[in-house]
């Protein structure tokens, strides 16, 4: 990787947060048909794959190996961080090197990846990593959201910054704020303490109603987690859809038997992009679009 390239955010030491994990097993029911021919994670938005912004913000944050967690339906994700040597050489010998080196931007980080035979919720995906993780501590980022922080500082590098810092001990998530009529669509947080842009998480609600959201607090798809949630997770019970679902993990955690901050959420100021959705997913492309230049030069 070129010093253009390299961390503006360097973080160093044995405590670094190098392994993440990418759930990317679902059917994408929200976007079919489309979903049925191309893995929603490749659909692009502006001019390369959704998960492309994901994998980037990993190694901008100075992680050293994805986990992707695929379903064997979904093979063609893995496909897309195969060297093709091939074009390669065609871009090579035709001197577009500014293209040649869009594709060289993982060429330092190591894909891996493990299968989710059946897609029994996001809790169950993380789970699917956990022997791949090796007692490790790690981020989670969910592909369906794009986040550009203000500061230029990735997300999960905020994150990870305040995990080493402030030492939960299951975990640190990213939170945004919502209207309050959009509370129905996200796992939404109680808290019993806020200082600043950190709050000490008290429950999480998945997808409260109006009237009865503890905040309007929503956890967006970043997290860094010790390996304390993988035991919080095989606490969890499945729900009425067969599901075991990571919000109940976190909400278990935060009102463990542990003292103190046990699961702490970090406001970061930026624009958060969900695009798992049609609707969202054209407002993401119509906001890279106008944007490129200040976002894309980031990347």
């Amino acid at each position: 990787m070129s010093d253009a390239n390299k961390n503006k955010f360097e973080i160093s030491g044995k405590e670094q947060v190098k392994v993440a994990v990418i759930p990317s097993a679902g059917f994408g029911t929200r976007v079919l048909p489309a979903s049925k021919a191309i893995s929603k994670e490749l659909f692009p938005v502006f001019d390369r794959p959704s998960i492309h912004y994901t994998v980037l913000e990993c190694v901008k944050s100075g992680i050293k190996k994805v986990i992707l967690v695929l379903s064997r339906r979904k093979m063609d994700i893995l496909r897309y961080f195969e060297r093709d040597e091939e074009l390669e050489k065609f871009l090579s010998e035709k001197g577009k090197l500014h293209l040649l080196s869009s594709l060289e931007v993982f060429k330092n980080i190591e894909i891996d990846y493990v299968i989710q035979e059946e897609q029994k919720g996001l809790g169950d995906a993380i789970l699917c990593a956990k022997d791949k993780v090796r007692g490790e501590n790690f981020a989670v980022l969910l592909p369906d959201d794009i986040f550009f922080s203000y500061d230029g500082k990735p997300a999960i590098l905020h994150l990870i910054d305040k995990f080493l810092e402030r030492r939960p001990k299951v975990g640190v998530v990213l939170l945004q704020r919502v209207k309050k009529k959009d509370v129905e669509k996200y796992g939404i947080i109680s808290f019993s303490k806020r200082v600043g842009n950190v709050v000490i998480i008290s429950g999480v609600v998945e997808k409260p109603s109006v009237e009865s959201a503890p905040s309007n607090f929503a956890v967006v798809g970043r997290y860094v987690f010790s390996p304390e949630i993988f035991k919080y997770i095989e606490m969890e019970e499945h729900d009425e859809r067969g599901e075991i679902q990571l919000a109940g993990a976190i909400g278990k955690a935060s009102c463990s038997e542990f003292s103190g901050d046990s699961v702490l959420g970090v406001i970061v100021r930026g624009k958060w992009l969900d695009i798992g959705s049609p609707e969202g997913y054209v407002k993401a492309n119509l906001f890279v679009m106008k944007n490129k230049h200040k976002v894309l030069e980031k990347l």
